[in-house]
């Protein structure tokens, strides 16, 4: 993932990058938060997933969080 977002912003010159996650992706929600994306907002019960909803997570970094 570090990887990832380093060429977004280094290569393409990007000076955002945002993902949405499923609530219950508990795994990769503490993975994005390790690299430093942080949770901008809820849709709330917006995935049916198993018989059952879930919140929608949107979660974005900003380059100059990313330099820090």
């Amino acid at each position: 993932m570090r990887v990832l977002v380093d060429y977004g912003f280094r290569e393409l010159g990007l000076h955002r990058i945002d993902l949405t996650v499923v609530a219950f992706n508990a795994r990769a929600i503490a993975a994005y938060r390790k690299v430093g994306f942080v949770e901008e907002g809820r849709a709330r019960e917006a995935v049916f997933h198993d018989g059952q909803w879930y919140d929608r997570v949107s979660m974005a970094i900003l380059a100059r969080e990313w330099r820090s």
